[in-house]
């Protein structure tokens, strides 16, 4: 099996209204990291200015994996106070994320398939990864985390996505795991 390195830009919005002792994702990353001697980038995203202007940053680097760490609903994810369609981000996203891997680690974002297959076509992603229910945040981060270090361990999405539904398949049926474009 090849390795191939995909480092993972994260945009993260705030979960509840703590400024102190904040929930994040980024324990999770430094694992990822340090496991598999990965690089990530976190940048905190709170506002449509700041998912612009983060996503142009991003956009710059290599990457590989744009991890949005964010509640959402289905067709949108939730900025704090605000939110944005898969329509509005694929035209902040453009095509200049090309090839990468989107993971959608918010509730229900990609309940739409329709609207998730524009957003493929429009941005000229390689794959999107998400959850299609509300899901348990503990559940969730152990999905996300399996499924990163299975980013690093395997050279094709594919092989990626079957040995998560093969290895987990109930922990991918309680978050509603889904991949596009479908080929599993």
């Amino acid at each position: 099996m090849a390795s191939r390195k995909r480092n993972i830009a994260c945009l993260e919005s705030m979960w509840d209204n703590r400024t102190e002792n904040r929930l994040n994702v980024v324990p999770m990353l430094e694992v990822i990291a340090r496991g598999w001697n990965a690089k990530f980038s976190h940048l905190t995203c709170n506002t449509r200015e700041e998912l612009k202007y983060n996503l142009n940053l991003l956009c710059k680097r290599n990457y590989g994996i744009l991890y949005f760490a964010f509640h959402g609903t289905p067709g949108y994810v939730k900025l704090h106070g605000d939110r944005v369609s898969l329509a509005e981000l694929s035209e902040m996203m453009n095509c200049r994320f090309s090839n990468w891997i989107i993971h959608f680690g918010t509730c229900g974002t990609i309940r739409k398939p329709k609207e998730v297959v524009e957003f493929v076509e429009k941005t000229n992603v390689s794959l999107v990864t998400g959850f299609t229910k509300k899901v348990d945040w503990i559940e969730s981060s152990a999905f996300e985390l399996l499924m990163f270090q299975s980013f690093h361990l395997y050279k094709s999405p594919r092989v990626v996505c079957r040995s998560l539904l093969t290895k987990y398949p109930d922990l991918a049926k309680a978050t509603g795991f889904k991949v596009f474009p479908e080929f599993i």
